[in-house]
């Protein structure tokens, strides 16, 4: 385990939650679900680098998922829809982790599940963690 990559991870996590929140993005209902929707693209980008295009027809396929979860959690905002957005980064931190049993692409760095992992996993709770807050503002109002 590379646990330079996984505290870099935790750090990218936290500067985007900071700057998320300080330009108000959170209020938004297209910030996380645009985020998540981009994180597949990265391991396209690694498949076309390694010139693997097996490669990249499954991370296309195993894209699609985490796309559509995007795209469901930012037209219908609710507390399930966060919820399910929560989820959607915790699988991609699940895929993350299980990648190289999942899928042969050359093109991933060594060190990028411990990173990307730990990045989707803290910003899977913390939607979670703003479902939970709609949720306790709704029953309040």
């Amino acid at each position: 385990m590379n646990i330079w990559a996984l505290g870099i991870g935790v750090l990218v996590a936290a500067i985007v939650v900071l700057r998320f929140r300080a330009q108000k993005l959170e209020s938004t209902r297209w910030a996380y679900p645009v985020l998540l929707a981009t994180f597949p693209v990265y391991y396209w980008v690694f498949a076309a680098y390694a010139s693997d295009y097996t490669a990249l027809l499954g991370e296309l396929i195993a894209g699609v998922a985490f796309l559509v979860i995007a795209y469901v959690s930012y037209a219908f905002r609710s507390f399930a829809t966060l919820l399910l957005l929560s989820v959607g980064y915790v699988a991609h931190a699940a895929y993350d982790f299980s990648h190289d049993a999942l899928l042969s692409n050359a093109g991933v760095p060594t060190w990028w599940p411990e990173f990307c992992g730990s990045v989707d996993v803290l910003l899977g709770c913390y939607v979670a963690w703003l479902a939970f807050a709609l949720r306790r503002r709704a029953a309040m109002a």
